[in-house]
């Protein structure tokens, strides 16, 4: 009876702090560079900033976590940048190298730490130099239209929406070829892509409607979530919140001892939630949580914090 009331109380109290802390925030990009912030349960859109002229028209986002980088694309000089979020400023990274290139789709792939883009004139999948900002084609996947590219990095999926098509892919990142999911079956104008590692799911913005959705990715299919009003938001990139300044510390307590018998009650929900702040080694094989995650907590529990 008592390790049942210690669960119960994990839950009420420890695991739900732990979990809002969890969630990060959507960004968005329209091609007149005003930033957004998309709240992910409304689909409402909030302006933060607006990216400096330099980038001129704006595209695809994507973020790295490593190093905690924003990039983004710009069709209006065909070049990649980084990106201050907090003040907006777009830096040079550098020309993709070929003036036909128009690169709309951006994302990052922390399995293999490549950036990889997709052009809409030949929609070719190609790799994006992080230093040079040259842009080497990989192959293309036959479609028409403008792709965006998303990458699932638990299950280490890349996929891809194009507005041809209206559809949803699996991207081959050793080929640039695309298998076909299925029919988005409502967005008629797919732009911006994201996934949420932290809840797991992959959202899309459609600029027909007006509107963002999360995709079922084993059929295609999107669920409205809610309209985010007038824009031609084109980069979509889901940041995960900061990291709490002592991993044991999972109910963020205070009060000393700040590691106790409820951080491990937090971390056994986080885990049987299957919430992926539980996933404390960093392991991308799945199933990503497992038994090896509950030694790495002990052993962090162990070491204590700073």
């Amino acid at each position: 009876m008592r390790i049942r009331s210690l669960w119960m109380a994990g839950v009420g109290v420890g695991a739900c702090a732990s979990l809002a802390m969890a969630q990060g925030r959507l960004i968005a990009v329209d091609s007149s560079r005003a930033l957004y912030e998309i709240d992910m349960a409304t689909g409402a859109k909030t302006q933060i900033g607006t990216v400096s002229t330099n980038a001129s028209t704006t595209a695809g986002l994507a973020y790295r976590a490593d190093t905690n980088t924003i990039y983004l694309t710009s069709t209006g000089n065909d070049s990649v940048y980084t990106l201050d979020l907090a003040t907006g400023t777009a830096t040079l990274i550098g020309a993709y190298g070929d003036s036909a290139i128009v690169m709309h789709g951006l994302e990052w792939d922390d399995s293999t730490g490549t950036l990889y883009g997709v052009s809409s004139h030949n929609n070719g999948l190609y790799t994006i130099n992080t230093t040079t900002g040259a842009a080497t084609l990989v192959g293309t996947s036959g479609l028409a239209s403008f792709s965006n590219l998303g990458h699932d990095s638990i299950a280490n999926v890349m996929y891809s929406t194009n507005s041809g098509t209206d559809s949803v892919y699996v991207m081959d990142r050793a080929t640039g070829a695309v298998t076909l999911i299925g029919a988005l079956a409502g967005p008629t104008n797919p732009n911006g892509l994201a996934f949420n590692k932290d809840n797991g799911l992959l959202y899309l913005i459609c600029n027909n409607t007006d509107s963002l959705y999360t995709i079922n990715v084993a059929t295609g299919a999107a669920t409205l979530i809610g309209a985010h009003g007038p824009s031609n938001i084109l980069g979509l990139a889901y940041i995960p919140s900061a990291a709490p300044a002592c991993y044991a510390n999972c109910d963020g307590s205070t009060i000393v001892p700040v590691l106790n018998v409820n951080d491990f009650i937090c971390f056994n929900n986080l885990f049987a939630a299957g919430d992926t702040t539980a996933n404390c080694d960093g392991s991308t094989i799945v199933p990503v949580l497992n038994v090896n995650d509950f030694t790495c907590f002990l052993n962090a529990f162990a070491a204590g914090c700073p």
